[in-house]
Formats: C-alpha cells, sequence, structure tokens
C-alpha cells in the first residue's frame, strides 16, 4: 500500500481520501493484539511483592491499602516503573473480614466516601482503584453509583472490575457516570496446569478480541510462571500494557483495529 501511494503522489500529485482510508484502515489491521496483567493483594508480606515488582516487564499491581508494607511496595513500584492499583477491600457475599480500608453496605454515602479518599491518600501515585472481593458490595448498584461518583469527581482515576461474581454493577455503573473502566477477563491461578490452561485463554481472547485483562497473584508459582512465560508474549505477537494504557488504546485504536479484521475475514 505504501509504494502504491508513492507512485500515486509521483505521478498525480494527491491521494483520493478513499485511499486514504485504506490505508488507515491496513494499519490498524496490522495492529498487535494487548494484554493487561495485573498482580494482586500486595502489601501484606513484603518479599513476595518485591519479586513481582522486580519482574522485568508492564505489569500492574494492586496493592491493599494500610497493609503492613503497602507504602514500602508503592514507592518500590514507582522506581520501577509499575502502574499502581488501589486494591480496595469490599463487602464479600460470606462477609470476610475486610481490615481498615474496608467498603461495608451499611456504609452511609460520606461514610464511604470518607473511607475512599482516605485510602487513596494512604498509597502514593494511584493511576486506579479495583475490589479486592466484593461479591455482595458491587451487586449494590446504589453503593455503586457512590463509589464511581467518588471516584470521578477525585479525577484522573479509572476503575478495574475484579469481576468476583458475575451480578457485579461495578461496570455498568461506571459507564452510566463516565467513569474509565475496565473488567477482568482471566484468572491467572496459582495452580500450575491451571495457569498454562488460563494462559492460553487470555492470548486467544486478546487475539480474537483485540485485548484481554488477567488477573493474578502474588504466590511463588505465578511468580516463576510468569519469570518464564512473559518474554514469550512479544514472540507470541502480543503486548503487554499497562491498565491505563489498554483502556486508552480500547477507545481508540483497538476497536478499530478488530473492526477492520472482522470484515476482512468475511
Amino acid at each position: 500500500m505504501r509504494i502504491i501511494i508513492t507512485l500515486f503522489l509521483l505521478t498525480f500529485g494527491s491521494v483520493p481520501v478513499e485511499m486514504q482510508v485504506q490505508a488507515t484502515e491496513e494499519h490498524a489491521f496490522i495492529e498487535q493484539p494487548h494484554v493487561a496483567i495485573i498482580i494482586d493483594d500486595l502489601g501484606d508480606r513484603f518479599k513476595d511483592g518485591r519479586r513481582v515488582i522486580q519482574l522485568p516487564a508492564n505489569l500492574t499491581v494492586g496493592i491493599i491499602p494500610y497493609t503492613p508494607f503497602a507504602k514500602r511496595l508503592a514507592s518500590l513500584a514507582n522506581k520501577k516503573n509499575k502502574e499502581i492499583l488501589l486494591h480496595l477491600p469490599m463487602e464479600s457475599v460470606n462477609h470476610k473480614h475486610l481490615g481498615k480500608a474496608g467498603l461495608h453496605s451499611h456504609m452511609t454515602e460520606n461514610e464511604l466516601l470518607t473511607s475512599l479518599y482516605e485510602s487513596l491518600s494512604s498509597v502514593e501515585n494511584i493511576r486506579g482503584v479495583s475490589n479486592h472481593m466484593g461479591s455482595q458490595l458491587t451487586q449494590d448498584n446504589k453503593i455503586m453509583q457512590w463509589l464511581m461518583n467518588g471516584l470521578q469527581l477525585h479525577g484522573g482515576l479509572y476503575f478495574v472490575d475484579s469481576r468476583t461474581i458475575s451480578t457485579s454493577q461495578a461496570k455498568t455503573v461506571a459507564s452510566e457516570v463516565g467513569l474509565e473502566h475496565a473488567s477482568r477477563d482471566v484468572f491467572l491461578d496459582h495452580d500450575p496446569k491451571n495457569i498454562h490452561k488460563q494462559w492460553a485463554y487470555m492470548l486467544k481472547l486478546a487475539k480474537q478480541k483485540g485485548s484481554a485483562i488477567a488477573i493474578g497473584h502474588p504466590y511463588p508459582e505465578t511468580i516463576a510462571f510468569l519469570k518464564t512465560a512473559l518474554p514469550e508474549l512479544q514472540q507470541q505477537g502480543v503486548k503487554l500494557v499497562s491498565v491505563s494504557n489498554l483502556i486508552r488504546w480500547r477507545q481508540t485504536r483497538g476497536k478499530l483495529a478488530w473492526q477492520t479484521q472482522k470484515s476482512s475475514s468475511r
């Protein structure tokens, strides 16, 4: 296409609009599928958190506020250019202990927002928020409205729905209030057999739809797997990006790329 356009310019001096559109679409068609990988639950164990952050890859890390090593790991993540999510504890259906940062269904709007903003201030350089547990709270449309409106007013943040329950309202409400958002596609379990299966599913999904988000946890088995698997992503034609970059990419080139691919394969 570039050779054709060059010859056309030499001959006629301009390129028709139709040819410009075709060139743009062909550029979109060769766009690489994107994946974002989040490693959650950092903060309680320093060595495991450090091992995740020191992986030479563009991972996004989810840090639980007020955990013993939250601030130290956030500082290390910033030095290593890792994007940081505030992994915010939210009420689950089995009512597990949430700790100081926990958001509960009995909270008033003012209580929830006060807790949210205090947690956001407790960790430096937060780029987004995700739910830790939350199978109960994320089903509550009213509370999700409070939360997403609060994040929108804070400014500059996105929300990732960890999808700990299929009936979560988080993604729907975030879309309604205009907050940048995404949701998990794949869990990377630490079981050796399952993590290979889920990794393959993540790659397949990214190549089919253009992008995918996976969530893992700082287990030794998961870290060992990532050490081997992450360097192979580029060879497999997949680009690893931060969550914020993935959201931005989905909003622009990603949709065009895979719409073009779909129409070209008919």
